[in-house]
């Protein structure tokens, strides 16, 4: 609903009900205990591991199973807005007030076998749930709900300063009802120096509430790969330097909101010797506190290594480091003890569980440039529309929490290799996917109902922690260019407007780099489709 007063403020208010159902199911899974007892079964019914028919063999610890999701957001707003409150000087000045209730829920519903009702006791590790489920193959995940009301009031100010100089005031209140309430602003400012040079700037705060999964979920395992420094320390003769472990994940009621402080200056000029031209330039900073992390399990196997070292080879039977679970009987002989007294540590077996609770860690820091380029051109021939955008990331810091600062410390005095991983704090730029160099371009062209596009994205190198040798030599995975080209022509079907596409993206075939991750590159910056094609339909009706 919308309207204006007689005294001149415009209002609207809206209210929204949004609720999101999702039902997962899944058949031919396993169940461990059903398929433990299959083949501990001595009659005619047990499980015949070397039947050719793996399926009808399989069949008694065969299962189907269920996740069911909901998701609601209710919500009721109320803006005010009046573009002339008063007169200043250079014009007049515009506000906008506004309140918000907002509603949020979340359930998440899992299969019995997945949420600890039906629980499995590995016979290996004598663990359950909520370390092992009974799904071969899944995380056991417990149920979870949860709920958080906040309200929200914000105001805005449009002020001009002179003919050529116009600012913007903000300020926004929230108020959780399961977390600390936050306060943000922004000031920013435009400067028409003159009719072909603009400057602006801004200074703003901002923030964001933990999830509500980080909050609420009591804990998640999630199974992954680590490089165990242990293994690699001893020299992986007796123990395996690299396999899969769980990562005992522990929700954090306590939470506060990650807030940030951003600033931004930048100018935007259009040459007069080159009409259509715009070049625009921006530095900025963001500067981050209370950043949500996982110290990681990584890290937790190197914690594991540095308390090891602290501990010494006396009383080994008492060592216990609570965060990392380790193989009580890995059956080590006697030559296999002398391996690891040799270094300094007492002989531990194969982790199978780390434990890493969600915290708020220090000052996340980042900050670059972005340069913009854009043309246009009319000609006889058609019409040319030129972008070009370059980005680069000055820095990227995360202070270490203390813990991960005395694994820092621990590599820098020699006590272990460069080649022990730690990952996730310190300066983060040009580490594990996060390139400090984009650069990408877009050249359009239309004549008629005809029309072609070709653009190209180069990410910038970056080297992988994990592969880094003892020396402190890393390991660069070099940089990545993909170019897409695509053409159009659009027509007519009776009255509707309808378009036909023919595109091919890589078109140099260009393959993802090689690095030491899941199908052979960092996925999390590469993607290896090689070079492929579409066909697009449009009809607007």
């Amino acid at each position: 609903l919308r309207g204006t007063t007689d005294s001149g403020w415009d209002w609207e208010t809206a209210i929204l009900k949004s609720k999101a159902e999702s039902e997962d199911f899944t058949q031919n899974r396993l169940s461990n205990s059903l398929l433990q007892a299959g083949l501990n079964d001595s009659t005619a019914n047990a499980i015949n591991i070397f039947s050719s028919d793996v399926k009808t063999a399989l069949a008694p610890a065969i299962i189907d199973v269920f996740r069911n999701d909901t998701s609601e957001l209710n919500s009721l707003d109320l803006k005010l807005s009046n573009p002339s409150l008063f007169e200043m000087p250079a014009g007049a000045v515009a506000l906008l007030v506004g309140y918000e209730y907002r509603e949020e829920k979340y359930s998440d519903d899992r299969d019995p076998r997945l949420d600890g009702t039906i629980k499995y006791t590995s016979f290996v590790t004598g663990l359950t749930f909520p370390f092992v489920g009974d799904v071969l193959g899944s995380s056991p995940t417990v149920d979870t709900k949860a709920e958080r009301k906040t309200n929200s009031i914000f105001a805005e100010l449009i002020i001009p300063l002179a003919s050529n100089i116009e600012s913007q005031v903000a300020i926004r209140h929230e108020d959780p009802d399961d977390t600390e309430s936050s306060t943000v602003g922004k000031f920013a400012i435009g400067w028409n120096a003159t009719e072909n040079l603009s400057f602006r700037g801004s200074i703003s705060t901002s923030f964001r509430v933990p999830n509500l999964i980080q909050q609420n979920q009591p804990y998640v395992t999630r199974s992954g790969n680590v490089d165990d420094a242990v293994g690699e320390y001893v020299g992986g003769q007796v123990l395996d330097d690299r396999y899969q472990i769980g990562s005992y994940r522990i929700g954090n009621p306590n939470l506060k909101p990650e807030e940030s402080e951003n600033t931004s200056i930048g100018l935007v000029w259009t040459p007069e010797i080159l009409e259509g031209l715009t070049i625009t330039y921006d530095s900025w900073e963001i500067e981050k506190e209370n950043t949500i992390v996982l110290l990681g399990r990584q890290n937790r196997m190197v914690a594991d290594l540095v308390d090891l070292l602290d501990y010494g080879t006396s009383n080994c039977s008492n060592y216990n480091n609570p965060n990392v679970l380790r193989d009580p009987n890995p059956g080590y002989s006697a030559a296999d003890i002398a391996v690891f007294t040799a270094k300094g540590i007492c002989p531990v077996g194969e982790a199978y569980l780390a434990t890493d609770p969600y915290a708020n860690a220090a000052t996340r820091t980042l900050s670059g440039d972005d340069i913009g380029v854009y043309y246009d051109l009319d000609t006889n021939f058609g019409s040319f529309k030129l972008t070009i955008n370059y980005s680069e990331t000055d820095e990227f810091t995360q202070e270490p929490t203390a813990e991960y600062a005395k694994l820092v410390a621990a590599q820098a005095d020699g006590r272990i290799p460069f080649d022990v991983t730690l990952s996730g704090f310190g300066n983060l730029a040009g580490l594990d996917g996060n390139y400090t160099e984009k650069t990408s371009m877009k050249l359009n062209y239309k004549y008629g109902d005809w029309g072609a596009q070709i653009s190209s994205l180069k990410k910038g190198d970056f080297y992988q922690s994990s592969e880094t040798r003892s020396d402190g030599t890393k390991f660069v995975i070099p940089s990545m260019r993909t170019v897409n080209a695509s053409v159009y022509y659009d027509f007519g079907i009776g009255e509707y407007d309808a378009r036909i596409r023919l595109a091919v993206k890589n078109i140099d075939d260009e393959r993802a780099p090689l690095a030491d991750r899941f199908y052979g590159f960092f996925a999390d910056a590469h993607q290896d489709y090689g070079r492929n094609y579409y066909l697009d339909f449009r009809l607007r009706m």
